[in-house]
């Protein structure tokens, strides 16, 4: 009892530490899940759009609703919610930090191997993707770049990378593992004195970058930390997929 006595004010801050660092990681957690599923939501939203990466922010930010949610039993507050999450996600998108969605499949390359010209009775023309009747479509492969070869019915994958930023809001834990996060001015040398054995990711400064914005007290100091938070999908497409941005030729009958 007498050790106990003396060692309990010095175990109490470990202690109270370790259970807000146990909090704060079931929040991540939670949050990943979320975000998991949401991702997943963006790629068949895209699947079934031409692999629109407007529809698919606006599924992203509906599936991300739950986490801007404070009272689940009002219907006005899963409106507001709603609201809150596609500002975000639009609002990322404009600053490129936040909720970002990177298209990896198809590729530019790919498209160009595999687009084929269409046109409809009204004489508008676009590339597309050829989506239909796949099961019967030559398999063969064709050359995209160096070692890479792919057919038609794999160039029909659309695959989407997200990445979150995720708000550290536990007292004490956000600021312990916000500044792990923030590490600056740092080496990957380990014979150097500055080594750390971590390299925060683009998308982290990014992170970081928000939280210097959001929790600004004009000392340029963050006072909020984000961590950065990566979920992938695959889903094949149900639409023939088309880039947004393709130029089309002026063709006349």
């Amino acid at each position: 009892m007498a050790e106990f006595s003396i060692s309990l004010p010095f175990l109490a801050p470990i202690v109270l530490v370790l259970i807000m660092l146990l909090i704060q990681w079931a929040t991540i957690y939670r949050d990943k899940m979320t975000l998991n599923a949401a991702t997943f939501d963006a790629v068949r939203s895209g699947t079934l759009n031409h692999g629109s990466m407007a529809k698919m922010r606006e599924a992203l930010a509906q599936g991300m609703t739950p986490l801007f949610m404070r009272d689940e039993s009002s219907g006005v507050e899963v409106g507001r919610a709603y609201l809150l999450a596609r500002a975000y996600v639009e609002g990322s998108n404009m600053l490129g930090v936040g909720a970002q969605i990177k298209q990896l499949h198809p590729t530019n390359e790919v498209y160009e191997k595999h687009k084929v010209l269409r046109k409809d009775g009204s004489g508008n023309v676009w590339y597309e993707i050829p989506n239909d009747n796949l099961m019967y479509r030559n398999p063969v492969q064709k050359h995209i770049k160096g070692d890479v070869f792919l057919n038609v019915q794999d160039a029909n994958l659309l695959k989407i990378e997200v990445n979150w930023c995720k708000k550290l809001e536990v007292p004490i834990a956000n600021w312990v593992i916000g500044k792990i996060l923030t590490f600056t001015d740092v080496s990957i040398n380990p014979f150097d004195a500055k080594y750390v054995n971590y390299v925060p990711s683009t998308h982290q400064l990014g992170c970081n970058a928000l939280g210097l914005v959001s929790g600004a007290d004009g000392t340029f100091n963050i006072n909020e930390y984000y961590i950065s938070l990566k979920s992938y999908a695959i889903a094949r497409m149900q639409t023939p997929y088309r880039q947004q941005d393709s130029s089309i030729p002026d063709i006349k009958d």
